[in-house]
């Protein structure tokens, strides 16, 4: 599948998105195994990749790079601490600007009916609604849902998951399933949600909803994927991202 896509723009964009990082000095990028014959989950920040058997390594590679610099940039122009949404708003905006074509998106308020309903499972639902279709889809993100809950919540990669998405009383976090379509183009499917709490959010995933005191939003988008602006620009996106990568991203165990 080609998407009608101006590179040049890309690179320019690209280029004033952020300093290079190589500049912070010389930082090797963390080995995160991609292999186009496995599930494989990545944590980048806040935002949990998933992909599925036949992506690529280097497109998995330059997918996980797309989506730290987009949050790199979303946490350079807004407050993290205010408005997710808004947040949500610039981070799908830099994707926009790199290859990440969004064919739909649809934002609102989930309905907290019963009290005590932990996030993970209430987003459980919204995923299977949104993804149920797409084939393993949703059995995907369960099981990487079911892998950080298996965690030690002293983890590395669970503090770093909740250092991202965590601040004070609110939290966002974003699930990513990317694939390919019959055609051999590359599909993502985007879900992105926002807490308001009443107080200080702890472990977000774990954290108990209760009526009338927090609020989750999700935002839910459809995404086409140019294989040839993933190309071009990994190698200058790679420039902006790598110094951050030992802070930021880090490959899940699929159990």
């Amino acid at each position: 599948m080609t998407i009608n896509f101006d590179l040049a723009s890309a690179r320019t964009y690209v280029a004033r998105a952020l300093p290079d990082s190589t500049s912070f000095g010389a930082v090797e990028a963390p080995d995160l195994g991609f292999d186009m014959a496995k599930e494989q989950a990545v944590m980048v920040g806040s935002a949990i990749l998933s992909f599925d058997v036949g992506v690529e390594a280097g497109f998995r590679e330059a997918i996980s790079d797309s989506a730290l610099l987009a949050q790199l940039v979303a946490n350079k122009n807004n407050d993290v601490g205010t408005d997710p949404i808004a947040w949500f708003d610039a981070y799908f905006a830099v994707l926009g600007n790199i290859g990440w074509a969004i064919q739909a998106r649809d934002t609102a308020s989930y309905d907290i009916k019963v009290d005590g309903v932990e996030v993970h499972k209430a987003i459980l639902d919204v995923i299977a609604a949104f993804i149920g279709p797409v084939p393993g889809a949703a059995k995907l993100v369960e099981l990487v849902l079911e892998s950080l809950m298996k965690m030690d919540a002293d983890s590395p990669l669970i503090t770093l998951f909740e250092k991202q998405s965590q601040h004070a009383k609110i939290g966002r976090f974003q699930f990513t399933t990317v694939r390919q379509d019959a055609t051999g183009g590359l599909l993502a499917e985007a879900m992105a949600f926002a807490l308001n709490a009443d107080r200080v959010v702890t472990q977000i995933l774990f954290f108990k909803l209760q009526k009338n005191k927090q609020t989750l939003r999700r935002s839910l988008g459809t995404i086409s994927l140019n294989r040839d602006a993933l190309t071009t620009l990994q190698p200058l996106i790679r420039k902006k991202v790598q110094a951050h990568m030992i802070d930021y991203v880090a490959s899940i165990d699929l159990d």
